[in-house]
């Protein structure tokens, strides 16, 4: 039986996803869950690692097992109560074969946030910049990276991948009545600090430090030891993950549980 859940996480306070020796990981909690309400250990795949001090508002994960003695649809009622408040899973449910969180996905979609005005509630979501950004060289960027390219630029320098090609479907640059700037992406998939690369490097364009030619060139001539500027995690969050329609979880809630 192959189970996916769908969950949140605010992750200032952990070591990113993937378990590691450090136990404050968002799998290494998630794990110890699993093994206290089925009283063994079981392995957790997610969607994607994200980094240290991201964040996750649609992150997906899956696990096996023989049999489930809870009703699929309330499995995570159970596993939230063994779990941190800063982690809250949202949904279960059964999942055909063919599922696989990670490589079966289609699509992620990130939301990295800015703000020029400082609010300490938001410390730990949005990236405060001290300067003013243009943006509608944001824009400009934004557009340049749609498609298909070699994003060597942009990801980290010890990315073990060989294959450094993403396909970008959307990236847009907003800015809310209250003055928060927001990018929105989606790709079929992201590499090693890519989207925080991509942003930080944006900035640059933005506050006129860099031109835009030099931003599209580290797209048209890839290279991994490129001096980009990597954006702060704690602005950055998976906001969603997609499946084939054949497989996609089908995410039950219970109407108590609406508002």
């Amino acid at each position: 039986m192959k189970i996916a859940l769908l969950m949140q996480y605010d992750g200032s306070a952990y070591c990113g996803w993937q378990i590691q020796k450090d136990p404050r990981t968002i799998q290494g909690y998630l794990e110890q869950a699993l093994e206290k309400v089925f009283g063994k250990k079981i392995g957790l795949v997610g969607s994607g690692r994200t980094d240290s001090g991201v964040h996750a508002l649609g992150q997906v994960a899956h696990f096996e097992i023989d049999e489930c003695g809870i009703p699929l649809r309330n499995l995570w009622k159970a596993l939230n109560r063994e779990l941190p408040d800063d982690i809250r899973l949202t949904a279960s449910a059964g999942v055909s074969d063919q599922f696989h969180s990670r490589f079966a996905a289609t699509r992620r979609e990130y939301r990295y946030q800015i703000t020029t005005r400082p609010n300490v509630l938001h410390r730990h979501t949005q990236w405060y910049i001290r300067f003013p950004l243009d943006l509608e060289k944001l824009q400009k960027t934004s557009e340049l990276i749609l498609g298909e390219h070699d994003f060597s630029s942009f990801c980290y320098a010890g990315t073990e991948t060989e294959n450094m090609v993403s396909n970008l479907y959307s990236a847009q640059w907003e800015m809310t009545p209250s003055g928060i700037l927001l990018f929105n992406v989606s790709a079929n998939r992201f590499l090693h600090h890519m989207v925080r690369m991509l942003v930080g490097s944006m900035v640059e364009v933005a506050r006129g430090k860099w031109t835009l030619e030099q931003f599209s060139d580290l797209l048209k001539t890839p290279n991994r030891q490129s001096h980009t500027i990597t954006a702060p995690a704690h602005g950055l969050a998976l906001m969603q993950v997609s499946y084939p329609k054949t497989i996609q979880p089908v995410w039950e809630r219970s109407e108590d549980e609406l508002v």
